[in-house]
Parts: structure tokens; sequence; C-alpha cells
């Protein structure tokens, strides 16, 4: 909604100076003129207190007809500045009226000015139509070219609410013109403003823009923030209109904070109202509901009806499209009201008017569906929520019971490991080892073999509850092992054994002594072809998502009696490391080592799951 051009405070301070009193001189009291001085203090800030005084001053005055009429002129400015339109309007007729036997143009002007004002704002536009013309008449007698610029300007707004699109153009046109003669730019704009209005409610989109254009140049060229914002306030109305979304809301956004800052009320009604008709052309109806109720709620407390009409029924829509019959219904019902309020008082159906009789029935059928559906969803969500609780039920216990399978499983595969890995044999035999070193009166070889078997019975105890453990301690563990086999099995700590790590990190983890069993093979159940210590070997590479090991001898050739159980025991714990990381199985992978034909050692390689610190 766009307000006809007025500068109110000109119009008030020519009102108040001009006024001559005529009559009776006893009026012209002290007491009259310092409550005179007092209204015009608390007239914008305390409209009551204002009015109040306006009383007495009518009381005072009694009698004499101008300085009656300054008096009722007093009291619509507080019913004005409390945004009680209807009562200003009587109270300004009040004052035409006191007036009608002087020959006062330029009082006479400003009050019918000011009525016409009125009897727009509550959309009474014949009314306001015969204000503005007797206003342009009196401007004109009293020379005020200016003044009969601006009734044109507002008989132009008129005559487009009223629905005279020729005159309303004619008027505009003339009322351009007119402040263009007197070099009065500002008014020149604004009028190009409403005239752009007027031309895209039209459909005549592209000569509107060109007049927006024309208007925003000399607001920016003069600093006019407000006429700026105004005008792209309307810019961005006419491209929502033309479905150019972007550019709608970019201008728009614009406005909004110049308005908010200013907390222009009558502005924030129309852009609340513009950017719900925005999010409602493009489906977005909850956002749209939003702005739609932040217009109506101004302009509901503000009293503005003629723009809560048109909100209404755009907030009617906005409800109906997000499927919220009841409230839709209440809100079309408050639009029917207003609508019918609107109608009596202008005595013609207002702008924007529906028919809403076949909305009404239409939206009443869609409630009423719309509560059919819901309880079949209602019910439909009661049974699927039955079943998802049920699901989740089922699925909770059949995680539960495989997660305790899985831990029983692991757990017995570490008592297996814990049971190969503390071999009742290696220790018995390890003992005879080093009772024959006593025996032999070897004290310093009984000495560091004894204290190589306390480290490694203390860490084999120590890895009973252990999952993993760092890799180069690892390499440290099966170094003694290694040593102490070598020992027992060929009087020798050099038995040629290697251990590597190929990788990037420091801080890689493996499951304790996993590879031990196999290595065992190599001394148990091993033949060596030159009866010398066999060459172990043993790599730790790094790869994508793996570590691979891989255990290689030279000179020993693996008997039949090897040990397929615990070659199976290993495999079922490395599978159970892949799986718990997310890797697929994969088969340990044995391989004899052929040299001219004939069978020289064994490498076995297999791959575990990269682990960090």
């Amino acid at each position: 909604m766009f307000w006809p051009c007025t500068n109110r405070l000109i119009l008030i301070l020519l009102f108040l100076v001009g006024i001559v009193a005529v009559g009776n001189g006893a009026n012209d009291s002290l007491s009259v003129d310092k409550m005179e001085a007092e209204i015009k203090a608390t007239l914008s800030n305390q409209p009551v207190k204002a009015d109040s005084l306006a009383v007495l001053y009518l009381e005072q005055v009694s009698g004499n007809d101008t300085l009656e009429a300054m008096g009722w002129y007093y009291r619509a400015e507080s019913a004005y500045y409390r945004a009680d339109f209807t009562v200003a309007g009587d109270y300004y007729q009040k004052g035409i009226d006191c007036l009608s036997e002087y020959n006062l143009p330029e009082k006479k002007a400003i009050l019918y000015n000011n009525l016409g004002l009125t009897r727009y704002y509550k959309s009474r536009y014949n009314e306001a139509l015969d204000a503005f013309s007797n206003s342009a008449k009196f401007e004109e007698e009293a020379g005020n070219m200016f003044g009969f610029a601006e009734c044109l300007h507002n008989i132009a707004l008129i005559q487009d609410k009223s629905g005279d699109s020729s005159k309303a153009e004619k008027y505009f046109r003339y009322a351009r013109n007119s402040f263009l003669e007197m070099d009065s730019l500002s008014a020149a704009a604004a009028v190009s403003n409403d005239y752009a209005i007027f031309l895209s409610d039209l459909g005549q989109y592209k000569r509107a823009i060109e007049m927006y254009h024309s208007a925003l140049d000399v607001y920016t060229l003069l600093k006019n923030d407000e006429g700026v914002a105004k005008v792209k306030c309307n810019l961005g109305a006419l491209y929502l209109y033309e479905k150019e979304y972007g550019r709608s809301a970019l201008y728009l956004d614009e406005s909004l904070e110049f308005f908010k800052k200013n907390n222009d009320q009558s502005r924030l009604i129309n852009i609340y109202s513009l950017l719900g008709d925005l999010y409602f052309e493009q489906d977005r109806t909850a956002l749209s509901v939003i702005f739609y109720e932040r217009a109506e709620k101004i302009a509901r407390k503000m009293g503005w009806d003629d723009l809560r009409q048109k909100n209404l029924y755009s907030l009617f829509l906005a409800l109906k499209e997000g499927e919220e019959y009841e409230r839709a219904m209440t809100i079309l019902e408050t639009y029917t009201l207003l609508t019918d309020s609107l109608s009596l008082i202008n005595g013609q159906q207002p702008a924007g008017y529906r028919d809403d009789a076949v909305d009404r029935v239409l939206t009443e059928k869609e409630l009423m569906l719309a509560r059919a559906k819901m309880r079949e969803k209602n019910l439909l969500l009661i049974i699927l929520g039955l079943l998802l609780v049920m699901g989740l039920a089922i699925w909770f216990l059949y995680g539960r019971n495989k997660m305790i399978k899985h831990q029983k499983e692991k757990q017995l595969l570490h008592q297996k490991m814990m049971r190969i890995q503390m071999n009742p044999h290696f220790i018995f035999n390890a003992l005879a080892s080093l009772q024959n070193y006593i025996l032999s009166d070897n004290k310093d070889e009984a000495s560091d073999f004894l204290s190589d078997i306390a480290f490694l019975m203390r860490k084999m105890i120590g890895y009973s509850n252990v999952e993993l453990i760092a890799l180069s301690e690892e390499q440290e563990v099966l170094e003694k092992y290694l040593k102490v086999q070598c020992r027992r099995y060929y009087q020798t700590i050099d038995c040629g054994v290697q251990t590597s790590v190929v990788s990037d990190s420091c801080n890689l983890m493996v499951p304790p002594m996993l590879s031990r069993p196999l290595i065992d093979d190599f001394f148990a159940n091993g033949k060596n072809r030159d009866c010398c210590c066999p060459g172990i070997s043993i790599l730790y590479k790094q790869e994508d998502k793996e570590l691979e090991v891989t255990i290689e001898n030279k000179g020993v050739i693996l008997s039949d009696q090897e040990s397929e159980a615990t070659t199976g025991i290993i495999e079922d714990r490395i599978s159970s490391l892949r799986k718990e990381h997310g890797l697929k199985p994969r088969r340990m992978e044995k391989v004899d080592l052929i040299t001219k034909g004939v069978v020289t050692g064994k490498r076995i390689r297999y791959w575990l799951p990269l682990t960090g610190r």
C-alpha cells in the first residue's frame, strides 16, 4: 500500500501560523495562548493529553469560529496521532464547517487535504475524492501551485483505487509535469513512483520499470534514502509478479532493512506481505505464513483495515495450501467480516474483494477430508510405530545375542591362542636345558639362559589379558624366544635370525606372539639339511590397510608332522581381527622355497589389519 504524498509538518505549521483570530478579543487571553502552546508541545508524543487540552481550548474560544476551527484541528491531529482516522476525519470536517462563512482558502485547503488523507486510510474513497478535489480548488485559489500539484497526485491515487484508469493516468501526468515545471525533483520522483505502481497494475511492466528507475535516479541523486527504499520495495513487487524471484528478494531485503531501522509500520506491512507472496509463489508455505502473520499483526494494531483485508486473504490461501484448514477457516471468517465492514463504510466492494462463499464451501469440504485423512494417517503412524518398536526390539535382541556369541568365540579363541603360546613342552624342555647348563657347571650360560626364560614367562603371562602390543615389543620378545630355541637345539645364540619392518609409522600394533607357534614348527618338526642353525627372517611390511607378515627360513624342511590344528587356530584369530576392522577374509599363504629343484625352506605369509596406537 502506498500513501498519498503529503508534507504534514509543513501543512501543520502553515495552518498554525496562518490562523488569525477574528471576533471577540477576549478570547486572545494569556491562558488560551498558554493552552495552545502546551497542545503543540504534547501533540505528537502525548496525543491523549493534547486532546483533553483541545477540549478545554474549545470551551475557552466558544463563539469565535476561526479559533473553534483551530480547536477542532487540534482534536483531529491528536486522533490522527492515535491512528483513529475515522474520528480524525470527523473533527477535520467540523473545522471545515466552522470556516464555511469565511474566505480563508489556505486554511480550508489544509483541512480538506487532511480530511482526504483520513478517508483514504479508511478506504472511503468517494469521500476522499471529494475532499482532495476541494483542497485542489482552494490551493489554486490561494495561489499555492505546489499544494495544487499535490492534490492532483492524491486525486490520481483515488481514481486508481476507484478503477478509473484513464482519469488516474491523466492526473498522474498532470501532477508529475507540474512538479517538474517547479523544479521540485523530490515531489516529481514521488509521483513517478506511484505512477509506476499504477502502470504495473495495468500490466505495462516495461513502462513501469522505466518510471521506477526514473524515480530511483532522482532519489539517489538527492541522497534520499527513504525514497530509494520505497522504490526498491516497489521494484521487488514488480519482479515478483514477473516471477524473477532472485531480483525480487534482493530489492525487498534492501528496503526491509531501511524500514525496520526507521520503524515505518505502513511500509513494513507492505514488505512483509510481499515477502509472503514471494515465498508462497515458491511453494514455501511455512515461511509465507510467517510473513503474512507479521503483516497482519501490524495492520491490526494500526487499524488499517484495507491492508488487513488483502493480507488476510493471502494468509488464508497460504494456510489452506499448507493444509492448516482449521486456522484457514478462522482467517476466512475474519476476512469476511472485515470485507463486509469495508463495504458498508465505503458504499462499494473494496479493492481486491473476493466472493468467499465458494472458498468457504470448498475449505469446509477440504477440512472434513483432511480430518479423515489425518485419522487414517494417525492410524497408519500408530501401526508403523508399533512395527518399528517391534523391529527395534528384535534387532536389539538379535544384535545382543550376536555380540554375546562373538564375545564367547573371541574369548575361546583367545584361550586357545594362550594354550598354544604357553606350550608346556617348551617350558619343560627349556628347564631341562637349564639343568644341563647347571650340571655342566656353566654358570654364565645358565644365568643368561635363566634370565631369557624368566623374561619370556613374564611376558607370556602378561599377555593373557592383552589384545594388542607394540610391534617393537613384539620384535623384542620374538628375538628372545628365538635365542632360547637356538640354545636348546643348536647350543648357540646366533641362528641367523633377522626381523625388519617396512613402514612409515612407528606406532603399529599387533597381536602378541601370534607367529610363535609357526616358528616352533621350524625347530620342533623340521629337518635341518646341513645340521646348521636355520636362517629365519621375519618381515613386517605396511600396505594400504594391512600389515603383511612374512616368515621365511632357509635350510629347514618341515616334516609331515606340521600341526594343522595350530595353523587353523592362528587363521581363525587373523580372520576375527580382519572382520572387526571391516576387512575381507584372506587365507594364510604357505610356499616351499625350491633351489635347483630341491626344497630348501619355507615361506609363510599372512595379513593383519593395520592398527595404530
